[in-house]
């Protein structure tokens, strides 16, 4: 035999299976008097006899329907002193991982208790909530003598049972889960040790807990009442919380084994440890550097970016701008103003066309007009006779003279029913259409005279309480509208030497323009634009009459420091 073997206690067909399994560290005796005295005992018999229990030197009694299956890895285990390895549970699904992070999560709470009680209390309250359990229990497991208790109970009336029986005794000495779906068909079922408050109907489930040197510090039992089971994931979530708590009870060990020592050693002083630790002067030791290694360099980034910033705040300017809408017109541009109103009879030119001073673009309708003539010319015709048959006549000379005025002014309003250019150039603007009615002072027509250069200025309005910062000379900029950052930069030529009121800004931008919204008064900036095209992404444009755009003159600059502080200008 082995030295660190186990002595069974055994007979008849028991000690006969006891043999059949091959056990070289296994001893079987008939009695325990026979039995070797260094040896642990397993006991063939019933768990609930108080003889066995009494006898420290019996670590297992197991009942006669125990299967080898689970005979044998309890006796390798005693006779060996230490347990089976448990292998690592992979995360092989995300259904895997999310549990494996579940028990985690739970096994983090285990770090903050400091004593075996509020480990005890932590872990049965973890445990119920993870796999489902009626009720949980963590016992603790001293290897060396078999004890297996509650840290509750201890505060109370006390514990004293042992792990001679029992799924959670098997457990620990096994290091293996044990798993009763109905606690009575399971020949390990200790109700002592299992399950006090329970009966053999209910699921019981005992997961140990393996410390780095393969000894069980404690196990992990979770019950359901009577027709419930434990599912294979519950199993695993178990298995996962333990094998991660494992660990933490192992500091935890060494933390109350260290504390009992102390509290050994300091029984026979006057003076409770506490008293004496207020008494003693406070020392304080060095800073604790647990800052993380981007710490300095965020600090220094941090210290630049507020030293740049108090630099760009003093040594930095912000700009005052004059702000208003301007529009585009051509300085070679005439408008055709009708003087009468009337129906439109037919239209002589196109757009493009190029026309003289005085020729004719549209006819109004002149039915009335030709009429008149034509009936004038008629008495006019009869007159003049009857004046030549007698020159002495008076009458007839009178009413000649009436009747030539007359005729005059009706060939006059004849020749008004006619749309001429005043001036020569290219037709660019045609607003007359045949059948069109027109009123007086509208614009039938633009022409463009013919000029060396650009022939376009922007007129701007600006807001009126600028005008004592404006002066000729000053840059203008220009955004067109539906051209957004295509600036156009010009000089302004010349600004109005007074600030006008919204309707009369409105007469000088011309009659086409009126319905640009302009508020309060506005002062007048003109300048002229060097070229007649302008580029936005990538594309040239042409400028045209009319168009519509945003003007900005900046009238002052400061530090932005001034501008933050203002009481800070008395200091310059």
């Amino acid at each position: 035999m082995e030295p660190g073997g186990v002595a069974v206690i055994a007979t008849g067909k028991d000690a006969d299976r006891i043999r059949s399994l091959g056990l070289d560290s296994v001893h079987v005796a008939a009695s325990i008097p026979e039995a070797p005295d260094e040896l642990p005992l397993v006991v063939i018999g019933d768990p609930a006899n108080p003889a066995l229990s009494a006898d420290r030197r019996v670590v297992w009694v197991a009942r006669p329907s125990l299967p080898e299956e689970l005979l044998r890895p309890l006796l390798e285990s005693i006779a060996s002193g230490i347990t089976a390895s448990l292998d690592k549970i992979p995360a092989e699904t995300p259904a895997h991982a999310r549990r494996a992070q579940r028990a985690f999560a739970a096994s983090r709470r285990l770090a903050a208790a400091t004593d075996l009680r509020t480990t005890e209390a932590i872990a049965m309250e973890t445990v119920q909530e993870l796999v489902g359990a009626d009720r949980a229990y963590c016992l603790f497991f001293h290897a060396g003598d078999g004890d297996i208790w509650s840290e509750a109970q201890q505060q109370g009336p006390g514990d004293e049972r042992r792990a001679i029986s029992g799924l959670a005794g098997w457990a620990a000495y096994t290091g293996l889960a044990a798993h009763a779906p109905v606690a009575g068909d399971d020949p390990r079922w200790f109700a002592t040790v299992d399950d006090p408050d329970g009966d053999a109907g209910c699921a019981v489930v005992a997961q140990p807990v393996v410390g780095t040197d393969r000894h069980v510090h404690a196990v992990f039992v979770a019950v359901r009442a009577r027709g419930s089971v434990f599912g294979e994931s519950e199993l695993e979530q178990l298995a996962r919380f333990a094998a991660l708590s494992a660990p933490l009870l192992d500091q935890l060990s060494s933390h109350v084994e260290t504390q009992q020592v102390l509290d050994a050693d300091n029984a026979g002083q006057l003076f409770r440890a506490e008293a004496i630790a207020a008494a003693e002067p406070q020392r304080w030791g060095d800073v604790v550097r647990v800052s993380p290694t981007w710490l300095p360099i965020a600090y220094w980034v941090l210290l630049l970016l507020l030293l740049g910033s108090a630099a760009f705040m003093t040594f930095g300017t912000i700009a005052t701008y004059s702000t208003g809408m301007a529009v585009i017109r051509s300085t070679a541009r005439t408008s055709v103003t009708l003087h009468t109103a009337g129906n439109v009879n037919a239209v002589l030119v196109q757009p493009g066309d190029r026309i003289e001073a005085g020729a004719v673009i549209a006819k109004l309708d002149d039915a009335d007009q030709r009429a008149g003539v034509d009936r004038l010319n008629k008495e006019f015709e009869s007159q003049l006779r009857n004046h030549m048959l007698d020159p002495n006549d008076v009458a007839a000379d009178s009413s000649l003279r009436s009747l030539r005025l007359q005729l005059e002014q009706a060939r006059s309003a004849l020749d008004e029913r006619l749309i001429r250019a005043r001036t020569a150039g290219t037709l660019s603007d045609l607003r007359v259409q045949p059948g069109q009615h027109v009123e007086p002072g509208q614009v039938a027509a633009s022409i463009i005279e013919s000029v060396d250069g650009t022939h376009l200025e922007v007129i701007a309005l600006l807001p009126g309480e600028d005008r004592p910062q404006l002066s000729a000379g000053m840059q203008l900029r220009l955004e067109l509208t539906g051209y957004r950052y295509a600036y156009q930069v010009l000089t302004i030529e010349s600004v109005s030497s007074e600030v006008i009121a919204a309707s009369e800004a409105r007469r000088i931008l011309g009659p086409d323009v009126t319905d640009i919204a302009v508020g309060g008064s506005v002062v007048v900036v003109r300048g002229k634009l060097q070229r007649d095209e302008f580029e936005s992404d990538d594309q040239i444009y042409r400028y045209h009459d009319g168009m519509i755009g945003k003007a900005e003159v900046r009238l002052r600059s400061e530090r932005i420091v001034f501008a933050v502080i203002p009481g800070l200008r008395r200091l310059e």
